[in-house]
């Protein structure tokens, strides 16, 4: 049979730590990037008039 080592830790704690910060970081890049992306492709508002007339008429029908 194979012999396991005692020690059941799979990583070191300083090395989740720094995997922490690196997924932290990409994810704000990747977030970052999105955002300001998105302010590029604003467009201007644009007005729009709409003139109404009403006509009256003694017709009976």
């Amino acid at each position: 049979m194979m012999n396991f080592r005692e020690n059941e830790e799979a990583v070191s704690p300083v090395i989740g730590v720094i995997l922490m910060v690196a997924i932290t970081v990409i994810l704000a890049a990747v977030i970052a990037a999105f955002v300001f992306g998105m302010t590029g492709n604003v467009q201007t508002t644009k007005t729009v008039a709409v003139t109404a007339h009403v006509m009256i008429t003694n017709t009976l029908w």
